[in-house]
């Protein structure tokens, strides 16, 4: 049995190095770190192409829970019975009745779930995905292929003379997203993506 192994940014930077400059590392750090704030756009855009979301359990103390850093938008919240809350704005927490919940805070400051009654929560929601930096990052979508075919599509439109291999890259990146939802589909688990907290 051959054990899966995640991809880290060096695979990331070495398959790039194969496909744009004959499999050559660069060695000046600008162009390193363009390559670097690449990958991460691509990790970004791959991550909403397909939905991706995580569940996170949430303790509310005074009806506040803290959000994970990693929280962009609530898709669902489930109390420890079971049970679906509705989303309603804050101004409307006075006036509703019900299981519900509102979100409070920013991206700087961070997201809180607000609660008129505590409880531990599963929230679904889609998330930022954590920023690769140094080699050992690991890279936090499971196809790197379909990352480096989307920067070296980005990398090579960026270019004076693009050839038409740009379009080829990007849509290399789409397809291999296409098959990654098509398999998903055929295990019978829907078109929705999750990733556990701490996985």
């Amino acid at each position: 049995m051959i054990n899966y192994t995640a991809p880290l940014l060096s695979d990331l930077k070495q398959s790039l190095a194969d496909r744009k400059t004959n499999g050559v590392l660069p060695t000046d750090s600008a162009t390193l770190s363009l390559w670097i704030r690449t990958f991460n756009r691509a990790v970004k855009y791959c991550i909403e192409k397909l939905r991706m979301q995580k569940e996170s359990a949430v303790a509310t103390t005074s009806g506040v829970g803290a959000l994970p850093v990693d929280f962009a938008i609530a898709l669902k919240v489930v109390n420890s019975a079971g049970s679906e809350l509705s989303q309603i704005s804050p101004q409307d927490s006075d006036l509703a009745e019900g299981l519900y919940y509102w979100i409070t805070g920013d991206m700087i400051n961070g997201f809180s779930l607000n609660v008129p009654s505590d409880d531990t929560f599963t929230v679904h929601h889609t998330y930022r995905p954590s920023k690769m930096a140094v080699d050992a990052d690991v890279c936090p979508f499971p196809d790197e292929e379909a990352i480096v075919a989307y920067a070296y599509g980005m990398l090579r439109k960026a270019e004076s003379d693009p050839f038409e291999d740009a379009d080829r890259a990007l849509a290399e990146c789409d397809n291999r997203l296409r098959e990654i939802e098509s398999q998903f589909a055929l295990n019978d688990q829907g078109n929705q993506f999750k990733l556990m907290q701490n996985s």
